[in-house]
């Protein structure tokens, strides 16, 4: 059941960094077009919105599997694994 637990939260940091970077770069290239309000920036900033949802929907569920003591620890352990993947990502954008 561990294994489990590592696994998924592998993943998710590891899916979390590539959805921010991917987007974040797409958004920056998007705004650097002649026209800044274009198709580019409103679809991927739409694809960027529908997928986090999706992604925190799927978290939701997934930490209401638990009981009280575990899903507090797995929301802990969620919270840190969203903040150091913002951190990793800002730092690719400050290396990059």
């Amino acid at each position: 059941m561990a294994k489990n637990r590592i696994l998924f939260l592998s993943c998710y940091g590891i899916a979390l960094i590539l959805l921010l970077y991917f987007g974040l770069n797409s958004l920056f290239v998007s705004i650097l077009n002649e026209t800044f309000p274009n198709v580019n920036f409103i679809i991927v900033l739409l694809l960027l919105i529908i997928v986090s949802f999706s992604i925190g929907l799927g978290i939701r569920q997934y930490i209401n599997s638990f009981t009280k003591d575990k899903r507090n620890k797995m929301k802990n352990f969620i919270f840190g694994i969203t903040l150091f993947s913002w951190l990793i990502v800002l730092g690719m954008f400050w290396v990059i």
